[in-house]
């Protein structure tokens, strides 16, 4: 992608204005806009991109990472290594994140130094919205991860965080579905599941404001994440430290 934006997407531009553009040859029909308007659509899109095909990969790519290490012969050899159960199982969480932060801060910087390059416009934005896409995936990340230990069964804990991934739009409208609630009761189940689970589609969403310059409030959507993660984080080392390979 860094190499196709580079060598490929060529942008006809007058006075800061957009007459055209080019990708592989192929002219991209563009409205007036400015240049600064074109740069932030195309990073919005890859945001966009990033935060749903990009997430879904990324969870499906390391969600073998505890089932392998449970494996007969796996879990032997590194019980019996003079080391806490707790930070086997931490590095084993962090070098899953930190194949994720590698790859889609490589993606983001990359990109927006080659926009940045062709176009001479930098969004500072942009790259700092990686730091959302990373943080939401390491709160699902957790998901997966309390799930494949304690089940032993990596598409349980797979399948876990991605329902929640797609349940959270859902839960994101709650201001607007509590209200059509018959009973009080149902309104308050829906709330308090609301704040108990994280918030990915507006962590995700907050990520595209940044990069647009919208304004946002995202203080309470990180808290009540980074506490979500943080309980799952919780339980898993307390099942894994006590359960008996």
């Amino acid at each position: 992608m860094i190499g196709t934006i580079g060598l490929a997407l060529n942008m006809d531009i007058v006075n800061g204005v957009m007459q055209g553009a080019t990708l592989l040859g192929t002219e991209i029909k563009i409205p007036a806009i400015t240049v600064d308007q074109f740069i932030v659509s195309v990073q919005a899109g890859l945001a966009i991109m990033l935060s749903t095909v990009g997430m879904f990969l990324a969870l499906m790519a390391t969600s073998t990472l505890f089932p392998q290490m449970l494996q007969k012969g796996s879990i032997d050899l590194l019980l019996c290594r003079p080391l806490p159960r707790w930070r086997i199982l931490t590095a084993r969480f962090a070098g899953g994140a930190c194949i994720m932060a590698f790859n889609a801060a490589y993606l983001i910087l990359g990109v927006w130094l080659v926009l940045g390059w062709k176009s001479g416009i930098w969004n500072r934005g942009f790259p700092l919205s990686a730091g959302l896409l990373i943080f939401a995936f390491v709160v699902l990340f957790s998901v997966v991860m309390l799930g494949s230990v304690i089940t032993e069964n990596g598409p349980v804990g797979l399948l876990t965080a991605f329902a929640l991934f797609m349940f959270s739009p859902i839960l994101a409208a709650h201001r607007q579905i509590t209200p059509v609630l018959e009973k009080e009761l149902y309104r308050k189940a829906f709330r308090f599941v609301y704040w108990v689970l994280p918030k990915s589609a507006e962590t995700l969403g907050a990520s595209r404001r940044l990069i647009m310059n919208q304004p946002m409030e995202i203080g309470w959507v990180l808290g009540t994440s980074l506490a979500f993660a943080v309980a799952c984080y919780v339980v898993t080392v307390m099942y894994f430290t006590r359960k008996d390979y």
